[in-house]
C-alpha cells in the first residue's frame, strides 16, 4: 500500500514538473499585456487532450495507475490550472471578461466535443 502511494505520488510530481514547464513556455510564447490568450490556448488545448486520453486509455490501451496519474493529474493537471484563469479575468473590464468566460467556456465544450470524436474515430480505425 505505502509503495503504491509513493509510486503515484512521486508519478504526479514527475507530471506536474512536465505540465508546469510546458505551461510556462506557453505563456511565454503566447504573452499578450491586452488579452490572457495564453491561458486560453493552455487550457483549451489541455482539456482537447484529456477527453481524448480518456477516449484512448479507456478503449485503446491499459496503462497502470501510476502511468495514468502521471499524464492526467500530474502533466495536465500542471499544464492546466483554471486559477491562473481567474487571475487574469480579475483583470479585464466587464465587456473582456465576458468575451473571456465566452471563449473558455464555450471553447472548452467544443474541444471536448471535437476530442471525442477525434478519439472514437482513433479507436473504431485501430480496432479494424
Amino acid at each position: 500500500m505505502k509503495k503504491n502511494i509513493l509510486a503515484n505520488s512521486l508519478a504526479v510530481a514527475g507530471g506536474g514538473f512536465i505540465g508546469g514547464v510546458l505551461r510556462a513556455i506557453m505563456l511565454i510564447i503566447f504573452h499578450n499585456n491586452q488579452f490572457p490568450w495564453a491561458t486560453i490556448i493552455v487550457n483549451l488545448t489541455g482539456t482537447f487532450m484529456s477527453a481524448l486520453l480518456v477516449i484512448l486509455l479507456g478503449k485503446v490501451t491499459k496503462l497502470s495507475q501510476v502511468t495514468a496519474n502521471f499524464i492526467m493529474v500530474g502533466i495536465l493537471g500542471a499544464y492546466t490550472t483554471y486559477s491562473t484563469a481567474l487571475a487574469d479575468i480579475s483583470r479585464l473590464s466587464f465587456l473582456w471578461v465576458l468575451l473571456y468566460l465566452l471563449m473558455s467556456i464555450g471553447g472548452g465544450v467544443v474541444v471536448v466535443l471535437l476530442s471525442r470524436a477525434i478519439g472514437h474515430k482513433m479507436v473504431t480505425s485501430w480496432q479494424k
